[in-house]
This record gives C-alpha cells, structure tokens and sequence, in this order.
C-alpha cells in the first residue's frame, strides 16, 4: 500500500507546530491569506518559524504578488508555497527554482477540463493539490468525489485535501491502496476552534493510516 505523507494546515501556534513534528508529521501549512480566521501573521513570529527546522513548512497564498510571496518564504523560513488562487502557469513558473511550488486545484467534477488544467501546469509546479469547490477561496471542510482523480492521467505528485477528517481513515486506506497519493492534507475537521488543532486526533489518525 502507498504510505503518503501528512500534511497538517491551517497551523496557528508554534507550541503546536513542535508537537506535529514531534508526531512525525511531514509538512506544516501556515496560512498568509487574510480574510482566512486561520490567517497566521501575528499568531507565529517570522523568527521563531524560522528557527524551526524540524518539519516542511508551507505557506498558503491567494493571489498574491511574486515579491510578497518571496519575501515571507525568507522571513519565515518557508519550504514550499501552496497557491491557491487564480495563479496562471507562468507565475507559478517563475518561482520555481526559488522554493518548492504546490498549486491548488479545487474540483467541480468536470474531469476533462480538470485534465487539460492540469496539463497546462506540469512544467510549471513541482506538486498539485485536489480540493474542494467553493463558492470562496480555501478550505470549505467538504470532500470531493475522489473517483474523479482515477480518471485525471497526471505523473505530477499531488496533495489530497477538503475535508478528511479523524473518522475518514478506513476510507483513506482504501483509496491510496490504488491511487498514488503523495501527501494527505488535512485541517478544520483535526480543530477544537480555527487554527487549533486537537492533537491527540491528528496522532490518532496518522497511527491509523501509517
């Protein structure tokens, strides 16, 4: 079976970012979008992140701007950058090379026009990233049909995300049994309030499905 890795988002403490790398997590995801409730800046210092090295730390952006973007990859020592908004192949093009790039696709279940979307990035990112659709930009808590990934020809490495929560596991396991899910990605449904996350329960869950 596929052993994917885990990525724990919307992270909002650096108490709790020691506590995920500690639980053996892979990659921590740190929100620098605004409007999001799990908007870090202010809650973790640059400094502070930075220091921490012990997990593959991402930062999600929404369409925002190449100097921005570089700029808080060096205050805050990021890794990757998730983007999650209208971002066109060449801009995700351009920083590649500077850090790892992980663009965000959210699905509607057009698995054709999905296909050809994906084609027009593979050169441009170094991962996808499946979520749901929504009415927003970001998270919205609900799964998507994964069926659909079966039918999406992509050699790209990609995060599966929306909505996988602690009762998920049985369901996990038998998808990533026949699809090569690089890295899980989960969020709100690990919470007790945004941007807090039950720990016992992402440890719970990573046990369950490793």
């Amino acid at each position: 079976m596929n052993q994917p890795r885990i990525k724990v988002c919307g992270m909002t403490s650096i108490q709790q970012v020691q506590q995920l790398a500690a639980s053996g997590a892979d990659y921590a995801g740190f929100i620098f979008y605004e409007k999001s409730p799990r908007f870090v800046a202010g809650k973790i210092m640059p400094w502070d992140l930075k220091a921490f090295t012990g997990i593959q730390k991402v930062g999600v952006f929404v369409n925002e701007t190449i100097e921005k973007i570089l700029q808080t990859v060096a205050d805050y020592g990021l890794d990757a950058v998730q983007l999650h908004g209208d971002e066109t192949p060449g801009f995700c093009k351009a920083l590649l090379g500077e850090v790892s790039v992980i663009k965000a696709f959210r699905v509607k279940g057009d698995e054709t026009a999905l296909a050809e979307l994906l084609a027009s990035y593979e050169d441009s990112v170094d991962y996808f990233l499946f979520d749901t659709k929504a009415q927003e930009y970001g998270g919205t808590g609900k799964k998507f049909d994964w069926s659909l990934l079966a039918h999406t020809p992509t050699n790209k490495p990609y995060f599966l995300s929306g909505g996988i929560g602690p009762d998920d596991a049985e369901q996990v396991k038998a998808f990533i049994t026949t699809h090569p899910v690089f890295s899980l990605d989960v969020n709100s449904k690990f919470e007790t309030e945004p941007g807090v996350k039950d720990m016992d329960q992402v440890r719970r869950f990573m046990q369950d499905i490793l």
